[in-house]
């Protein structure tokens, strides 16, 4: 998990913070550019 995720952020209650860490999760295994992958997004390379 990445610290800039939670980093200085206050969460109200814990499912809101479960929620941010499944929407991070999100991001980052299905919609984050990598450059190992052209500059796509996982799921682009994967199409």
């Amino acid at each position: 998990m990445k610290r800039e995720m939670y980093y200085g952020k206050k969460y109200k209650t814990k499912d809101d913070l479960l929620r941010a860490i499944e929407e991070y999760i999100d991001y980052y295994t299905n919609r984050r550019v990598q450059r190992k992958l052209d500059l796509l997004t996982p799921m682009e390379y994967h199409k």
